[in-house]
């Protein structure tokens, strides 16, 4: 809701000073980042190991997605993804941060 009722130009909260009309950098605070976003740590296990096991591939693995995120940003995420719930370029905090996701997994190939 604006300051100033369009329709009659009349007041809608007192503002003297036009603080609510006004643009002001009082809250802008830093929003850069370095973020870790995704990291896939796997080994692929030598055949002449598998062989015995009658086992022709097998590979395990960790990835992760939102590891680490370095920032001096006071919201929750300063990737907040949620452009629409913006006005003009402002984080009002009503955006989740990315889930942090961590998985193991195994490919596993037979003869």
């Amino acid at each position: 809701m604006s300051a100033v009722d369009e329709a009659n130009g009349n007041a809608i909260t007192k503002d003297p000073n036009k603080n609510y009309t006004t643009y002001s950098d009082y809250f802008i605070e830093d929003g850069s980042y370095l973020k870790l976003k995704n990291v896939t740590l796997g080994y692929t296990f030598p055949r002449k190991w598998t062989r015995k096991a009658k086992i022709e591939r097998l590979r395990i693995y960790v990835t992760g997605s939102n590891l680490l995120t370095f920032t001096k940003f006071s919201g929750l995420d300063p990737e907040f993804a949620g452009a629409a719930k913006t006005a003009y370029g402002v984080y009002y905090g009503s955006t989740y941060p990315q889930t942090r996701m961590v998985a193991l997994g195994i490919d596993l190939s037979l003869h």
